[in-house]
C-alpha cells in the first residue's frame, strides 16, 4: 500500500484483514457509486431538496472514512447538517464543489491501488 496524499487506506486495510479481494470490492464500490450520489445532490441543490443532500451527505461519511478522507467525512457532516436542519444553505454550492474536487483527486489514487491490489 503507498503512501498518497488524498486517501489514506490504513483504516480499509485493518478492517480487511489484509484481504485484498475485499480491498478492492470495497474501493470499487466507492468508485461506482460516489460520482452518482454526488451528482444527485447537485440535482437536489437546483430543486432545494435539502433534506435529500442531508440524507445523502450521511450515507457518503462510511464511504469517505473508509477511504481515509477524513477532510470529506467533515464535509459531509457539514452537507448533512445543513440539508437535514435547513440551516446555512448558502454553503452547500462550496461544499458540492469541495466534494467534486476532492472526488477526482481520490478517484486518481484509488485506481493506481486497485491496479497495486491485481497484479
Amino acid at each position: 500500500m503507498a503512501n498518497y496524499k488524498h486517501i489514506d487506506l490504513n483504516y480499509l486495510n485493518d478492517l480487511s484483514l489484509g484481504s485484498k479481494d475485499f480491498m478492492e470490492d470495497i474501493i470499487n464500490s466507492f468508485l461506482k457509486t460516489t460520482p452518482g450520489s454526488i451528482e444527485k445532490m447537485k440535482e437536489c441543490l437546483v430543486k432545494q431538496d435539502w433534506q435529500q443532500i442531508g440524507g445523502i451527505a450521511h450515507k457518503l461519511k462510511t464511504s469517505y472514512s473508509f477511504m481515509g478522507m477524513s477532510d470529506m467525512v467533515e464535509v459531509s457532516k457539514e452537507l448533512q447538517e445543513c440539508g437535514l436542519k435547513v440551516k446555512e444553505l448558502e454553503k452547500i454550492p462550496a461544499l458540492l464543489d469541495q466534494m467534486t474536487t476532492a472526488y477526482g483527486l481520490a478517484e486518481v489514487e484509488l485506481k493506481e491501488e486497485l491496479s497495486q491490489l491485481q497484479s
